[in-house]
């Protein structure tokens, strides 16, 4: 997947495949412009995706190989974007580190202060 600057995904079309077996798709949309893009194949899911998002742009296309090749094309051109409402269900969750790293980062401040502190003349 490919990584804008705000940290959203943009799948690669190599990652983009056909549902499950026993999911019936109602057609085959592509979502160049949304909160999420790809190919879906749900119109409620398209909806999700690209209402209230200005400028946003899909289509449907009578085929999933011809879907998947118009998103290939509009990727390949950077022509994808992805521009999720700040707070809803497509914004990215912030990366939490791990509890021993927030431990580890604490520690090296402390050692910094207090190396710091080693080099200060607070005589009054």
């Amino acid at each position: 997947m490919q990584l804008p600057s705000n940290n959203v995904m943009i799948p690669m079309p190599s990652e983009i495949t056909l549902p499950c077996d026993g999911l019936k798709p109602e057609g085959f949309w592509v979502i160049t412009v949304g909160q999420e893009v790809g190919v879906f194949f749900h119109w409620a899911d398209v909806a999700e995706r690209t209402n209230y998002v200005s400028g946003n742009v899909q289509k449907s296309y009578p085929s999933f190989q011809e879907a998947l090749d118009v998103y290939t094309v509009k990727y390949n051109e950077g022509r994808v974007q992805a521009v999720p409402i700040p707070g809803g269900p497509f914004w990215p969750s912030p990366a939490s580190p791990s509890s021993s790293s927030n431990s580890d980062e604490l520690w090296s401040q402390v050692d910094d202060v207090s190396e710091t502190m080693t080099h200060c003349d607070i005589s009054y």
